[in-house]
């Protein structure tokens, strides 16, 4: 795993904690829609191009569920990297790269200089390369 890997992993933390709630709400909407559905028609007149259609939001469901799972497991494995960091580094990277931060306007907050916050992300890249080469 390179630099550029980590960081586009870091930078697309938060979008995907968005996207996973999204979809959570579009499973609801879909769930709700099929219950709807199901409550309008009796199961005697119910025709095959409804059961498709039942089917077709089960399978929505299904895909939804896989795509916020495999965002949470990439998600997680942006929290493993940042595990092995010392506090201060993991926080300077989730201000710069998580919440998107200005370098200045983490230096600002931390209390620090500028060449201090670029030094502690340096480091914490070069020691991500260590491990994940």
């Amino acid at each position: 795993m390179n630099q550029n890997n980590i960081e586009k992993d870091l930078l697309l933390y938060r979008l995907r904690e968005i996207e996973n709630e999204d979809m959570r709400l579009k499973i609801e909407e879909l769930r709700l829609g099929y219950e709807i559905g199901v409550i309008n028609y009796d199961e005697k007149v119910q025709t095959s191009i409804k059961c498709k259609n039942n089917d077709s939001a089960m399978n929505k469901i299904e895909t939804l569920e896989k795509k916020i799972r495999i965002n949470e497991i990439a998600n997680k494995r942006v929290d493993n990297i940042l595990s092995m960091l010392e506090p201060h580094e993991k926080e300077v990277i989730k201000m710069v790269f998580i919440e998107k931060k200005s370098i200045s306007q983490t230096a600002n907050e931390l209390y620090k200089n500028r060449k201090s916050i670029k030094n502690t992300i340096t480091k914490s890249f070069e020691r991500f390369n260590k491990i994940y080469k």
